[in-house]
């Protein structure tokens, strides 16, 4: 195996063109951030990113850490991971967290004990696991309402919510007025609203073209605690499916595999289930 580790987004990007045309959802998360950093659409305190080829030359594999987020994995075989693990224990040994799909997580941490680096002697422990859903047909939802794109004055009320959604997922997401400010630049966060009140917002992370096409990925969802179980975040998330279809994007999303709610709401409007991801945090060592 052979570790290239890229210098630019855009390196990345191209490196990693022919496994991210094999795997549109599993890797879409890499794209959207790093197409985010190349447009100067998004920034980051650092910039990790990792390509694996395997001896004829094949890419196999892919990371990518944009502190002070942890390591994200792609789809890979073991060997790929354990090479990986071993460049992260001599360029990115303080690495917080480390998550993907659930083998390719278990390989990682493996090798990366074996490296005896310091950062590798920390304790670790499941922080949580998520499903990953792709659209099959849409299944359109009738629930009193309607779409409302959010808009620059709305700032205040939608980092609220994110605040709220961070404290309940447990998310940790660092800097989230600059994720607020950065999803109205897009244009790509919608409301659902009832009689003038908005009670549910989703929104959809930058488009990630492939040569297999265009990937749109949903996310945030968040309705507040009073206005759930009234089927609002579904004819939603289904409005927002809707428009990115008609942008020619398949669609994918990310959720809580210990919410039954939100998983049920999402297969009741079409999406699939195509693979567990897990995430592991590191902890400090006892001095």
């Amino acid at each position: 195996m052979r570790v290239i580790r890229p210098t630019t987004a855009d390196d990345f990007l191209s490196l990693s063109q022919s496994l991210r045309a094999h795997e549109p959802f599993r890797t879409n998360l890499m794209g959207s951030v790093a197409t985010s950093v190349a447009t100067g659409n998004a920034t980051y305190i650092d910039y990790f990113w990792w390509v694996v080829e395997d001896n004829s030359g094949e890419v196999v594999g892919i990371a990518m850490r944009t502190a002070p987020h942890g390591l994200v994995l792609s789809p890979m075989p073991a060997k790929a991971a354990a090479a990986i693990a071993c460049d992260v224990s001599i360029h990115d040994d303080a690495l917080p967290d480390v998550a993907g799909p659930t083998a390719v997580v278990a390989a990682f941490l493996d090798e990366y004990k074996r490296t005896n680096s310091e950062g590798s002697l920390r304790a670790s422990r499941l922080e949580g696991r998520q499903l990953l859903y792709a659209l099959g047909e849409l299944i359109s939802i009738k629930v009193s309402g309607s779409v409302v794109k959010a808009v620059p004055d709305d700032f205040d009320f939608i980092l609220n919510w994110y605040e709220e959604f961070d404290r309940e997922a447990k998310l940790h997401m660092p800097n989230l007025s600059s994720s607020v400010r950065s999803i109205l630049g897009r244009n790509s966060l919608r409301f659902w609203v009832v009689d003038g009140e908005r009670v549910s917002m989703a929104g959809f992370s930058a488009l990630v073209e492939t040569p297999s096409g265009t990937v749109g990925r949903i996310g945030p969802v968040y309705t507040p605690t009073h206005h759930r179980r009234k089927g609002y975040a579904g004819a939603l998330t289904a409005a927002l499916s809707q428009e990115l279809l008609d942008l020619g994007a398949k669609v994918m999303l990310y959720t809580d595999a210990a919410n039954p709610t939100s998983n049920g709401v999402y297969k009741r409007i079409g999406f699939e289930q195509i693979d567990q991801n897990e995430k592991v945090e590191f902890l400090a060592v006892d001095v």
